[in-house]
Formats: structure tokens, sequence, C-alpha cells
């Protein structure tokens, strides 16, 4: 019992340090931030109860005890393997010669695009240069706290950089990555009338590392077969909160029919 206190305690507090440095570095507003005191203050209270059991020496059957072990390792097991999915999926390299190149949106401050977009829209830039033929979906409509959609925004931001703003085309409804991908999907269906274009046409998604795993299988339940994820560098200070926060996207989606894991 006082190995688990000790455990869930340490858990705590490493919750509540993140939870401050996300704070000091972002802000109040990040997406996500209530996870953080609401694990923390999880873990504080199952603390308590095993230093509880612990220090007047209350015996635990041996069904609750090995049954509370098993859950924690199915749970931590799980988390495991989403997890180990998602960082070998962003590591993977782009396929060539794409004839789409979808650049997921993601938050706009006013009309600038965030660092996380930022590093989105250079890794594309970086793919067109070598792939100057691949059309560019910029994917993202307008959110709170947005003066203009992330397509806009994405749109100015690669033609300030070079990029040839006749291929760039604005997808600036969506606000969701599902919602990212189906309706990119009936754009490239709109201009190419008549062919399959699941099977003829190839797609790169272009997101940050911790989303490519689920932004390529949701593009996939959308029938698309020749598609492959090109990963962003994450934001560093941000890496653990935005790994966390996709296992629970991948297990939304999942659920709710939008993408396989396999």
């Amino acid at each position: 019992m006082l190995a688990f206190a000790l455990f869930f305690l340490l858990i705590f507090l490493l919750c509540g340090i993140y939870f401050l440095v996300i704070i000091a570095y972002s802000g109040l507003g990040t997406a996500f931030l209530w996870f953080w005191p609401a694990l923390g203050g999880f873990c504080f209270l199952l603390s308590v109860f095993f230093f509880f059991l612990h220090l007047n020496h209350i015996p635990v059957p041996k069904l609750i005890r090995y049954g509370f072990l098993l859950a924690f390792i199915a749970v931590v097991g799980s988390f495991t393997f989403i997890e180990g999915s998602i960082l070998i999926e962003g590591k993977k390299a782009a396929s060539p010669a794409a004839d789409y190149v979808i650049v997921l949106g993601a938050q706009v401050k006013g009309s600038t695009v965030s660092r996380a977009l930022k590093n989105r829209l250079d890794t594309a830039l970086a793919y067109l240069k070598d792939n100057p033929e691949a059309c560019v979906i910029a994917a993202g409509g307008q959110g709170k706290g947005e003066d203009i959609t992330e397509a806009l925004a994405m749109k100015e931001y690669l033609i300030a950089a070079g990029a040839d703003s006749s291929k760039i085309i604005l997808e600036d409804t969506s606000v969701n990555t599902y919602e990212n991908l189906r309706n990119s999907k009936n754009i490239i269906m709109d201009r190419e009338t008549g062919q399959a274009i699941e099977r003829t046409k190839k797609i790169v998604v272009v997101t940050n590392q911790f989303h490519v795993y689920r932004a390529v299988r949701l593009a996939k339940q959308q029938g698309f077969e020749q598609v492959s994820g090109f990963g962003a560098p994450n934001d560093d200070v941000l890496t653990i909160h935005y790994y966390v926060r996709e296992f629970f996207g991948v297990v939304k989606d999942t659920f709710f029919g939008n993408m396989r894991l396999n």
C-alpha cells in the first residue's frame, strides 16, 4: 500500500508542476489544460486513501487488490500501445510526388499563425520544394479568437514564403480534423470529376508529429488508399501535453467509428 501511496503522490506533484509550466508558457486558454489538475487531484485522493490504509494497517482483500492492479496494468498498457503507435507514425517519411498536400489547421491568434501552425506550414513548404507540382489544400475554419479563417491565414503565410498561389486551395469551413479531411476529400472529388480519387490520387497530410497517426487513419477511413503523413516538429514545452491529449483524441475517434487503430 505504501508503494501505491508514494507513486500516486509523485504523479500528483508532477501534474501540478507541469500545469504551472503550461500556464506560464501558453496561458490559461490552452486547450485540454483542465486535464492536469483533474489527474493530479485524482492521484492525490488515491495517495491519501493508500496512506490511510497503510497507517491504520487495514488489510485489503486479495480480490480487490489484484483487481486494482489488473485495471492499472490494462490502462497503462493501452496508453503505452497507443502512444507508441503515435510516436512511430510521426517519425515516418512522407511519400514523394503527392498530387495533393493537405495541411491541417491549428490555432490562429488574430490573423497570425501559432507556433504549431507555423511548424506545419514550414514543413509543407519543405515538401513543396521537392514536389512543386503538388496542389495544397489549406484546411481550417475560423474559431474563437481568430479574426480570419485558419485556411486564409495559412494561404497568406505560404504565399509570403514564395508558394504558388494558383496551387493553394482553401477549405475554410471545418472545425476539427475529421471535418478537415472529409471536406478536403470533397474538394478533390469536385476537381477530379469522374475519377476514383481514393485509389488514384496520392495524398500527403501535413500536421505536427503527435497528430500524424490519427490524421492518416482518419484519411484512410474517408477512403484514401495512397495516403501518408508528414510530421512537423512539435512544440518542445507542450510535447507531453499534446501527446497525452492525442491519446484521448484517438480513443474518441475510434469509439465513434471515425478511424481504426490498425
